[in-house]
């Protein structure tokens, strides 16, 4: 079961997120059908969101990630909420497996350079919405620096997606931890140089590391105590339906309808996201709308 912990440092104000999301991954790769490096590429995104979710606040509020790149992936878009259920949609998933020189997973080759946009509907009368330079392409680094340059808050995150040679989802995970103005220098300079020492997320995972011990291997060393908040499972979910997509469909309104009647009596659509299809009578909408 994948797993999110939510936690901060007991005597100072650094808090921390930490995800197993290995079987969100693994669904999120079954219904795109992806290679192994678009696994990994939106595979990170989608752990990312998961946990950036979990920093809103209310229950209605969305948050939308969407990398942009001249790679041949193109766009990856990731939608989220509070809760963690989040749905992914990757413009080319069928791209060819990149290696590096260490013989990883070459996302950054994959995205190639552009930009992240990050958008929060927190119920305002417009989302609020920032773009940043990609500064890598592997997504890690990118979220680090949106939230450096964008909200002033020093964060390191780490992020992984482990894939077999079937093209499964071995393993996948990261963690995002936040240092606020107030926090002593001392900390910050811990942090930075554990972060170097530790292994990769997926090297974590891969030995059977929980959540705890991931964040046990960070903080113990120092002596930093800390505490646990929530503790919560996010999912792959993708919340379209027949009645949300015919209310778009109603939304285009009587003279778009009819000249769609013109050409054809059905539509047929796919959900980006989960890859459910749609058939609608044309006919039918526009008898309930009362405008035949």
């Amino acid at each position: 079961m994948d797993t999110i912990i939510r936690g901060q440092l007991t005597n100072y104000p650094v808090r921390f997120f930490c995800a197993s999301t290995s079987s969100s991954v693994e669904q999120m790769r079954t219904i795109h059908n992806s290679t192994a490096t678009a696994t990994a590429a939106a595979g990170r995104l989608l752990t990312a969101a998961m946990m950036m979710g979990m920093m809103m606040k209310n229950e209605k509020d969305r948050l939308t990630l969407i990398v942009n790149g001249n790679g041949p992936i193109e766009q990856i878009t990731v939608t989220g909420n509070s809760r963690a259920q989040a749905k992914c949609d990757i413009r080319y998933p069928n791209i060819d497996v990149f290696v590096n020189e260490y013989g990883k997973l070459d996302v950054g080759r994959a995205v190639g350079a552009g930009t992240l946009t990050v958008i929060r509907d927190i119920g305002l009368k417009l989302p609020y919405n920032s773009t940043i330079e990609l500064v890598s392409s592997e997504i890690a680094e990118d979220i680090a620096y949106y939230y450096a340059a964008s909200e002033q808050i020093p964060t390191v995150c780490s992020l992984g997606v482990l894939v077999q040679p079937d093209n499964s989802v071995l393993c996948a995970g990261g963690f995002i931890i936040q240092v606020m103005p107030t926090c002593p220098e001392k900390v910050v300079d811990y942090l930075e140089n554990i972060i170097k020492e530790l292994p990769s997320i997926t090297t974590m995972l891969k030995n059977n590391m929980t959540e705890i011990d991931i964040i046990n291997e960070i903080f113990k060393k120092g002596g930093y105590d800390y505490k646990i908040e929530e503790n919560i499972s996010p999912e792959y979910y993708c919340d379209c339906s027949y009645e949300k997509i015919e209310g778009i469909l109603k939304s285009l309104g009587r003279e778009e309808l009819e000249n769609i009647l013109k050409e054809q009596q059905e539509i047929k659509l796919k959900c980006h996201f989960c890859n459910k299809k749609y058939d609608f009578d044309i006919g039918r909408i526009l008898k309930s709308l009362k405008i035949d």
